[in-house]
C-alpha cells in the first residue's frame, strides 16, 4: 500500500512540473515585441521592445527605412549584469517578461537627417536580426525657447500624469497649437489653461499646493479646458500663467517623445513658436505586458 502510494505521490509531481514547464513554455515569445513610437527629434530616442525574461541579448544597432543606420550608444552596455532581468536596458521586468530599452544618440540621428516610418531592421549582439514595425522616428531640429516664456514648474507621476507650466512676459495671442502626430491623441488627454479661457479652476488655487495635490487630483478638477475644445487664438496678458497638463491613459502601450507647437503673435505683429514637450517613459505592468502580446496576436 506504501509502495501504491509513494507511486501516485510521483504521478502527481511529475503531472505538476510537466504542466508548470508547458505553461513556462507557452508563454516564452518567439521574438521580442517592439512597441510603436513616435519621435520628432525632442529629447534622447530610446527604442522599446519586450523580450523573454531570460533573453540576454542586446541591440547592437537599427536600419530605419530611409536607409540610414543608427548605433547604440555603447556606455548602455559598459556595466552588464550577468542576469538579464538586472541589466541596464531594462525598464520593467514581470515573471515572464522584460521591457528593454536602448538608447541612441539624438546628435547623431539629427546629422543622418532620420526620416523613418513603419518596418525597420534591428540588429543585436548575438547576430539574430529582427524586422519590425517601430513606428513614426524623425530628427527635425530642436526648437529655440523663447524668452517670452518663462518655465514656472514641470513635473510627472507614476500615474501618468504631468504638466509644465510657462508665465507670458509679453502681451500675446496664441493663434493655435499643433501636433506633429495627431495619432497620439488617442492615448493621452491635454487641458489647458489660461486666464481668458473658459475653464475649471485655477493653477495652484490661487496659492502653493503640494506635489500630491498637482498629480494626483482628480482629472475632472485639473486646471484648464480640454484642447480639443478650445477656440482660438487665446488672448494672454504679461504675467499671465499658461499651463498644459497631461494625462496618459492607462492601456497605452506606446513610446512617445515630441513637442507640441505653439504659434504666437505679439502685440507689435511679430510671430513665433513655442514648443511644449510631450513625452512618456513606459514602465509596464504585468498586465499592459500582457495586453501588448493579446494586441500584437491580433494584427
Amino acid at each position: 500500500m506504501k509502495g501504491k502510494t509513494f507511486i501516485i505521490s510521483l504521478l502527481i509531481i511529475a503531472i505538476s512540473w510537466g504542466g508548470n514547464l508547458w505553461f513556462y513554455q507557452s508563454k516564452q515569445l518567439e521574438e521580442p515585441i517592439f512597441l510603436e513610437h513616435f519621435y520628432d527629434g525632442a529629447g534622447m530616442f530610446e527604442l522599446y521592445y519586450l523580450t523573454n525574461r531570460d533573453d540576454p541579448s542586446h541591440i547592437v544597432r537599427v536600419e530605419f527605412s530611409d536607409g540610414t543606420t543608427l548605433h547604440a550608444e555603447a556606455d548602455q552596455y559598459a556595466f552588464r549584469n550577468e542576469n538579464p532581468a538586472y541589466g541596464p536596458d531594462v525598464r520593467s521586468k514581470s515573471t515572464h517578461y522584460l521591457l528593454k530599452a536602448t538608447r541612441f544618440d539624438e546628435q547623431r540621428m539629427r546629422e543622418l537627417r532620420v526620416d523613418h516610418e513603419g518596418k525597420a531592421t534591428i540588429h543585436f549582439n548575438g547576430g539574430d536580426t529582427i524586422v519590425a514595425d517601430i513606428g513614426k522616428v524623425t530628427s527635425s531640429e530642436i526648437q529655440d525657447r523663447n524668452s517670452i516664456f518663462r518655465s514656472q514648474g514641470r513635473s510627472s507621476s507614476s500615474n501618468g500624469r504631468s504638466f509644465q507650466s510657462y508665465t507670458v512676459m509679453e502681451d500675446l495671442k496664441i493663434e493655435s497649437i499643433s501636433s506633429p502626430f495627431p495619432e497620439v491623441a488617442e492615448d493621452v488627454r491635454m487641458k489647458l489653461y489660461a486666464p481668458s479661457i473658459d475653464s475649471t479652476g485655477t493653477p495652484d488655487g490661487g496659492g502653493p499646493r503640494t506635489y500630491s495635490e498637482e498629480l494626483d487630483q482628480d482629472w475632472s478638477e485639473v486646471a484648464g479646458a480640454l484642447l480639443e475644445n478650445i477656440d482660438f487664438p487665446i488672448e494672454m496678458k504679461r504675467g499671465d500663467r499658461i499651463r498644459l497638463t497631461m494625462q496618459e491613459e492607462p492601456d497605452t502601450i506606446r513610446s512617445y517623445s515630441y513637442e507640441m507647437t505653439l504659434k504666437v503673435t505679439l502685440e507689435n505683429g511679430k510671430s513665433f513658436t513655442q514648443p511644449f514637450l510631450v513625452s512618456n517613459d513606459p514602465q509596464f505592468t504585468p498586465e499592459q505586458m500582457e495586453l501588448l502580446i493579446e494586441r500584437r496576436e491580433r494584427e
